[in-house]
């Protein structure tokens, strides 16, 4: 589940830094637009304001027949300042201070030019009293010019600003989408390696000239099934199937009467007491199953060698021998998904070790798998609840406990598994002797010649 969460969350996150870096990538556009229309005001209103200085030059050495001086050139100054006030208006990012000062700004080179006579083709001074009104006409012109720009130039500080921004901004989506969609593409390369894994197992179990076992097959179906994330769907088939195979059991298991010795009989009694006794007991130990679990587990273990080798991961086994009760199939696939849930999660650990523990304890068997790597909160995987349903059908439980380390911290974790042994079946049929209203006077296991003897006694 928390993959999946990942999963989707990596979607989302493609998506998003997607549209931002679009739209981030649209905003920067649009700034660099504006960047580059105030600093074609800019250059326009100085090169204006050294027209102005030109004029002003030629008027203070008296050069009346300067082009400077002339009619149209200064006309033509005023349609530049006037050009440039219209292009300020006309820029939307502009502050209506600016927009003020231009206009202020090309009213008083209006009254600059005003102040000089025209003289022909070019302007003169009418007396020396009238050059000191230019000069205080020019130096206003100057001022606001210089106030002007410095308008100009805090405005552009502020787009530089927003600019940089905008890259910082840029670069960090730009990075967050190149990650995430390398994540998504590594994933997908590890689902496409993992899917022609499946395939490749089915299409040698297709070709091969074994039988496929029903575990074997179900293992590949339930691999495709997590791998596309269908959990319950892999729950299903197994539980399907194990469904099937109680059904097909108990249509073939016919019910014995338990082994019950009475007293009181005669000799032809006993004897054929005796032989009813014998022939139930076979009966009897061939409809209820067990299993040798050492040998068991070694060869599911050598059925996962492949794997356990190429993680180079170590099985240590240290098991009593035992027989235990249940089915070989059902505790095979047990065995099967508790140590494949082992292998899965020392993929996670630095330390590659699996440890099998059995140990027989009266009346049942205690069989532990211990794996380095995360903890038992995170043990409830679709293995374990595989393992713990099986388990179910042949009266075993299942205990999931953490597995720590010298210094106290959760290193791994450790499943026990908890089974009847063989010698624990004369107690179940006395149990279900007396569930069913038959007197027991006791309750023995032999050949058929100490029955005859415990009878005639």
């Amino acid at each position: 589940m928390l993959l999946q969460r990942l999963s989707k969350s990596k979607i989302w996150l493609i998506g998003l830094s997607s549209v931002a870096l679009f739209s981030v990538g649209h905003m920067f556009k649009d700034l660099s637009g504006k960047y580059r229309r105030v600093g074609e005001i800019r250059n326009g209103l100085q090169i204006c304001s050294a027209r102005t200085n030109q004029t002003f030059t030629a008027s203070v050495i008296g050069d009346t027949s300067s082009i400077y001086m002339d009619s149209n050139f200064t006309s033509a100054t005023e349609e530049c300042f006037a050009e440039a006030s219209s292009l300020i208006e006309d820029y939307k990012g502009a502050s209506e201070t600016i927009s003020k000062k231009m206009n202020v700004l090309s009213s008083s080179v209006h009254w600059f030019h005003e102040a000089l006579r025209s003289s022909g083709k070019g302007f003169s001074v009418k007396d020396n009293s009238n050059s000191s009104e230019i000069g205080t006409k020019f130096q206003v012109v100057e001022e606001n010019t210089d106030s002007t720009l410095e308008l100009i130039d805090s405005h552009v500080d502020g787009l530089n600003q927003s600019l940089s921004n905008l890259k910082l901004a840029l670069s960090l989506i730009g990075l967050v989408l190149i990650t995430s969609g390398g994540w998504e593409f590594v994933d997908r390369r590890k689902f496409q390696l993992a899917k022609k894994e499946v395939e490749d197992e089915a299409l040698a179990e297709l070709v091969s000239d074994d039988v496929s076992t029903a575990m074997k097959v179900e293992e590949i179906i339930v691999n495709a099934l997590d791998l596309n994330e269908m959990t319950h769907c892999s729950k299903l088939i197994t539980t399907y199937r194990q469904n099937v195979l109680k059904s097909m059991e108990q249509s073939e298991i016919s019910q014995a009467t338990p082994m019950a010795m009475v007293s009181g009989l005669n000799e032809e009694q006993i004897e054929e007491t005796a032989n009813k006794i014998w022939e139930e007991s076979e009966v009897m130990d061939e409809a209820i199953a067990t299993t040798e679990l050492e040998p068991l587990t070694s060869k599911v273990v050598d059925h996962l060698a492949n794997k356990l080798i190429a993680e180079g991961i170590i099985v240590d086994m240290n098991m009593d021998d035992s027989t235990v009760r249940g089915e070989s199939e059902t505790l095979e696939q047990v065995i099967y998904y508790v140590i494949l849930d082992a292998l899965m999660n020392t993929n996670k650990a630095d330390e590659k070790r699996i440890a099998v523990k059995g140990k027989t304890l009266g009346s049942v068997y205690s069989l532990e798998i211990s794996s380095h790597g995360e903890g038992r909160d995170t043990a409830e995987n679709t293995s374990v609840s595989i393992a713990k349903e099986l388990l179910s059908e042949v009266s075993g439980r299942m205990e999931l406990a953490n597995l720590y380390g010298e210094d106290k911290d959760v290193i791994g974790r450790k499943i026990r598994v908890i089974m009847k042994t063989a010698t624990a079946q004369v107690q179940d049929i006395a149990e279900e002797t007396a569930s069913a209203g038959k007197t027991l006077v006791r309750l023995e296991k032999g050949t058929k010649k100490e029955l005859m003897e415990r009878l005639s006694v």
